[in-house]
């Protein structure tokens, strides 16, 4: 069965990793001299983050409400 609460942490993973990618483009741009191509993306990098971040938000909160159900039988803690 497909696991929705890997799913997002796959994603969210790789959008930490898509933010770190974007801090280390401003040094490496600034040394080669390109920091103005750079900055003239920056309003359609910043859309790209703001609506994936919603997305990944709304994401997380739907497979932590999932997961809430499926464990709302078990009695806590677990038996073993």
């Amino acid at each position: 069965m497909f696991d929705l609460l890997k799913f997002t942490t796959l994603f969210l993973k790789l959008f930490a990793l898509f933010i770190f990618g974007i801090f280390l483009a401003f040094p490496i741009s600034a040394m080669c001299g390109t920091i103005a191509i750079l900055i003239s993306y920056l309003p359609l990098i910043w859309q790209i983050l703001w609506r994936t971040g919603l997305g990944l938000l709304m994401l997380t909160a739907i497979a932590l409400f999932i997961e809430g159900l499926r464990n709302i039988d078990t009695p806590f803690p677990p038996k073993k």
